[in-house]
Parts: structure tokens; sequence; C-alpha cells
């Protein structure tokens, strides 16, 4: 809906606040002059211009959010949660202000409204100020980092490995290194293999493999390419066939989508990061000025800094993925700027036609990893008191991390806790589930705390010592 739309379907009493807080002269008790007031204020051009910046600059964090995404009407509960660091009442104040309103339908599933028009205006006025903030050149830089579309290649590499050797999987549910070589020796693009202690949050095998092995074998699983059974690993044919005949960039689009789904976890406001990239369109961009440009939408991640998740969870990740080439002034020197590629701009605009992402803060979350240790991505106090029961907490500097062993699983067993209900809290709040060699070993450790004391005929919660 457009402003006028919006205007002329608001109550007296509405226009009146709105003519108020627009400074609009008109006639007070006259719906039809309030109305052409405004709206003839807002066809100026001037007056547009004033409009625009009080409200960037009124509820600045809001607007930028609200002008990268896709569409403009919401549910009660998203705005709430957008405008909620503006304090109490903020969503009346908006309504107040001009540029949120009611939909005429009282059963629609978004009843609040940002008017098109007045959405354009608004993200015009913030990709004009984001390019001026940017660096840019205007000749490709010297050297030039492009893996174009490698990952694919890789991917098909892992599957005709998979499909050609006895692959097994260890006890934490990862390949041996001794395939882990093999398949590294074999990808267009290698990595180091050395992974540090902490690893979790960024995809299912993250644990095991380094980044872009993990995305890729963590992708070919989601899709059904590859099949862990019984501690192996095999290709299902016909899902490989099928995927075999897919177009380039369909095969990419849902890389992307699969990267942004395992990324957005710790990085919640990715889908910000790429809808901002976006709109800086294909030109050379300097790489220290574009992240002080996204800092506004970045957080540290527990071992990674700002920084860290900067260059290495999304620019480093953009380049895999074919969205993104990096360019230096010479070989021997750290890449200094950044380009979307022609696909990556395509694929990225139809990533940004097709989101429906919402602007509700995630749940407290937790990663359980194979080696039996839950990680608390998201702090919580009631999430991290339900999981004490039957838990034991790991000392370490700047984790919240605990582990669940046999011991512990029958101690909350035998002081009367609902090992049913935590183990379902735990699927519950876990991004990436539980491994089906941890669940196995709970339900396992669980029956027998629980058939251990019907051995000494003990209720739970009772003194058996």
């Amino acid at each position: 809906m457009r402003l006028n739309e919006c205007l002329n379907h608001a109550s007296v009493p509405t226009l009146q606040r709105i003519a108020k807080s627009l400074h609009v002269a008109c006639v007070p008790y006259s719906k039809l002059d309030i109305l052409q007031s405004i709206l003839e204020a807002w066809l100026d051009p001037d007056a547009r211009k004033t409009m625009v910046h009080r409200w960037c600059a009124d509820w600045d964090a809001a607007m930028r959010r609200i002008v990268l995404l896709p569409r403009h009407a919401f549910a009660r509960e998203e705005m709430a949660s957008l405008l909620a660091p503006y304090g109490d009442g903020a969503v009346d104040r908006a309504l107040e202000a001009g540029w949120l309103y009611v939909h005429p339908d009282p059963a629609t599933k978004f009843p609040l409204i940002v008017p098109e028009d007045v959405c354009q205006a608004c993200h015009a006025h913030y990709v004009a100020n984001w390019r001026s903030k940017v660096a840019m050149r205007s000749d490709d830089p010297p050297c030039v980092l492009d893996e174009e579309d490698a990952i694919l290649a890789d991917l098909e590499t892992l599957v005709a490995y998979v499909r050609d050797h006895d692959v097994r999987l260890t006890t934490t549910g990862a390949l041996y290194k001794r395939n882990l070589e093999q398949v590294m020796q074999l990808f267009k693009i290698e990595e180091s293999l050395e992974l540090p202690r902490w690893r979790f949050g960024y995809g299912k095998r993250t644990f095991a493999y380094p980044d872009r092995l993990a995305l890729v074998y963590d992708f070919a699983c989601d899709e059904g390419l590859l099949i862990e059974h019984d501690g192996r690993v095999e290709v299902d044919d016909a899902r490989w066939h099928a995927w075999k005949s897919r177009l380039t960039v369909v095969k990419l689009r849902r890389l992307l989508r699969h990267y942004v789904i395992s990324y957005r976890g710790p990085i919640p406001r990715l889908p910000d990061v790429l809808r901002l990239i976006l709109r800086l369109g294909d030109d050379w961009l300097h790489l220290d000025s574009l992240y002080d440009l996204c800092l506004p939408f970045l957080n540290p991640f527990y071992y990674d800094s700002m920084s860290d998740v900067w260059r290495t969870r999304i620019v480093k990740m953009l380049v895999h993925l074919g969205i993104a080439r990096l360019g230096s002034d010479a070989p021997e020197c750290p890449p200094e700027w950044f380009q979307t590629t022609e696909l990556g701009q395509e694929l990225l605009s139809r990533g940004d036609e097709e989101s429906t992402a919402d602007l509700i803060e995630r749940r407290p979350a937790l990663v359980v990893q194979p080696n039996f240790e839950l990680v608390v991505v998201s702090p919580d106090p009631r999430l991290e008191e339900t999981l004490a029961p039957f838990v034991e907490r790991i000392p370490s500097d700047g984790v919240r991390a605990y582990r669940v062993l046999a011991h512990t699983v029958a101690q909350g067993v035998r002081a009367g806790h609902d090992f049913d209900a935590w183990r379902a809290c735990v699927a519950r709040h876990a991004l990436y589930g539980i491994p089906q060699n941890v669940d196995r070993m709970l339900v396992r450790w669980a029956e027998a705390a629980r058939l251990e004391l019907e051995a000494h005929d003990v209720e739970p919660g009772e003194s058996w010592a």
C-alpha cells in the first residue's frame, strides 16, 4: 500500500497526531483537509526530504533493517521486537510519526504497514549514505581471487570419493583423518585440517571439519546426497542424479540458502549483511570501509571476534560460494578489495525476493556435539538451570560448556528429575539437533539408571546410598 491509501484508511485522531508530529498546518477537524495537507507536504521535495531525514535519524536502527527487508508489512510482535530498543510505547509513537500505519483489514496476518513510497524514500536515503561511506575503485586490482563455482566441483568430488571408497565414521560421527586427507588432496580448494579446540555453531559438523568442507558435507547430507547409516557414509544415487540435472545457478542458490540457515544462529543479522552488500552493487569496495558499514549488523560469537566473524564467516564463505571475489595490489599483500560477482548479484537478488526472514529474536540455543559436550550459544539462566540436573560444567574461559556422561545422567535420575522432559528440552533448543550417537547413549544411560533404582527398590528422589 502507498501512503495515500494508508492515510485514507486512518482515523481522524490518527491523522491529527501525524499532522502534529510532521508539523503540517491544516484544519484539525476536517479529515479531507488533514489528509490533503499531509499528502501535499509529502509531494513537496524539500518537505519530503525533511521527513525522511527525521524518520531515519529518530528510528535509525529499526529503519535500517526495515529498508533492507523485501516486505513492508509486519506482525505486531515483529514490530514490537524491532522497536524494543526505543522503550515502552514505541509502536504507538511510530504510528504517530507518520511512517507506520495499521492495515485496513483487521483479519490480516501482518497488521502493521510501512507504505511502499515511504520505504522507497528511506531506502534511497540509506543507500546514498552507505555508498558515500565506502571507498571504491573503478579498475580491477592486479591480483584477484575468484573461486567461481569450484564448490560445486568439490561437492561432486566428495560424492565420487564416497561412492568409490568404504567410508566409515568415528564414534563421534566424523570421517577418519585418513579419508579427510585424501578428500582434501582431490579438492580444488584446499584447507588446513588442523582445527582449534572449540569448534561449534556454524553447522552440524563444524566440530570436525574445516569451514568449507563442513559446509559442503553438511549440505550433501541435508540434501540427501550422502546418507550416514550404521557408522558408514553412502551415496543416494537417485538424489544425486536428480541434483546433477539442475542448473548451476539453482545449485548455488541452494548452497547459499544452506549457508544462511547454518550461519544465522551465531550471526543473527547475516541476512541483513547480505542485503546491504547487494544494495552496494558490483563495484570494487574497500574491505575495511565495508566492514565499518556492516558493523551494526555484526556480533562477536564466543571465540570469534567481530573481525573474525566478518573476514572468516562472511567474506571468506561468500568467496567459497562464488558470491564474491577478493582483490589485492600485490601477490604478497592480504586482500583489500571486495566485489560481488555478476552471479553473486543474481543469487543475492533472488534470495532477497524469496526471503521470509522474521525479525523475532531467536530462542535460547545450544549446540550438542558428538563428544557429549553441550555449548550454550545464547546464554540464558533458565536454559542452563534446566540443563544442570543431568550435566557437569566444563571449566573454560569465555565458553559456557557442559558435559553429559553416564554418571551425570544417573545422578539426575536418582535425584528424581524428569529425564524425558530434559531430553526433549535439549532437542528443542539444539541448533542442529542431538547427534545420533549422543541420543542413543543418553537413552541407554537413563534406562540403566532406572533399572538400578528398581534393583534397589528405591523411588527416584529417595536416599539409597
